[in-house]
């Protein structure tokens, strides 16, 4: 059999190759982290979580220009290419699942910077929601705003959802106001098109809530800290933010990044959770019980 196959290849060899497509773009490939820290999360799957690790920090490290911006695509060993709004909201929302699979503050503060980018290059001043291209990029006659959710979403819809939850995470306003202005400018097609605006709708649902902002402080290889997170996680809760304030080196970063974060303290030297929504929070538990039922 084995003798049989390598005939076959062997001869197959000769042939013309077909073509092929094997570019690594930025946009898909944050759709794919996207996906696979999801799973990580809800499936407890350290492999899910080492797979969007391994292609974030393959785009961080190769797809940015010495700016820090982002590329489109890589093939032959080579970047190249201005990003366009997908690239940056779509791998932003992939950073932002691998921080809550892996609660490597790197990837949040990656998502937070990229999205500060995005802001900048593409939003709207004038009208609100983000043009597909940035405002230094090429002359074109008509700037155009994608926002119909197919196979793949589209970059408005995405970069909706991302910045309701950065907005929860920084207390950032601005980030949520923005999200709101997505919603209402395209408020008409939404309501003559629901289902081809499924996306969007999920952003919306996010912002209307109820949501929840919820901290875990603890030493993140303790017992009791991962069977906290695992409660979290594993329960259908789309409507959350999740922040691990760790016992390490990590803590002052995660304190810069979400303020609030810096008078919630673990007691009795256990994992502790704080419940919260709009930063109103619940009294602190090492209860994983009550933190659940804080959370129906």
């Amino acid at each position: 059999r084995d003798r049989s196959r390598q005939q076959l290849f062997d001869v197959r060899e000769k042939r013309i190759h077909p073509l092929k497509d094997d570019k690594i773009l930025t946009d898909w490939n944050g759709l794919m982290i996207a996906a696979f820290a999801k799973g990580a999360q809800i499936l407890d799957d350290e492999s899910y979580a080492n797979v969007a690790r391994k292609a974030a920090d393959f785009v961080m490290e190769n797809l940015k220009d010495k700016d820090g911006r982002l590329l489109k695509r890589y093939r032959g060993g080579k970047a190249a290419l201005p990003a366009h709004l997908e690239d940056y909201s779509f791998f932003s929302w992939g950073l932002l699942e691998l921080y809550e699979a892996t609660f490597d503050v790197k990837y949040l503060s990656e998502s937070l910077h990229l999205t500060e980018i995005m802001t900048d290059l593409f939003w709207d001043e004038n009208n609100g929601a983000f043009f597909f291209t940035a405002d230094d990029g090429e002359e074109q006659i008509v700037r155009t705003k994608e926002l119909y959710d197919g196979a793949i979403p589209s970059g408005n819809s995405v970069a909706a959802l991302v910045l309701l939850r950065l907005g929860r995470i920084t207390g950032k306003s601005k980030y949520e106001n923005m999200a709101a202005t997505i919603g209402k400018i395209f408020s008409e097609n939404i309501k003559n098109s629901p289902t081809a605006h499924t996306q969007l709708l999920s952003a919306v649902d996010f912002g209307i809530g109820p949501s929840y902002e919820i901290v875990v402080v603890g030493n993140r290889l303790s017992e009791d800290t991962q069977l906290m997170l695992r409660h979290i996680q594993e329960s259908f809760l789309p409507n959350k933010v999740v922040i691990l304030k760790p016992s390490d080196s990590q803590q002052k970063e995660i304190v810069r990044i979400a303020p609030f974060t810096k008078t919630q303290n673990a007691m009795n030297g256990k994992a502790t959770a704080y419940v919260c929504q709009n930063y109103a929070c619940e009294s602190p538990t090492t209860n994983i019980t009550d933190m659940m039922s804080s959370l129906q």
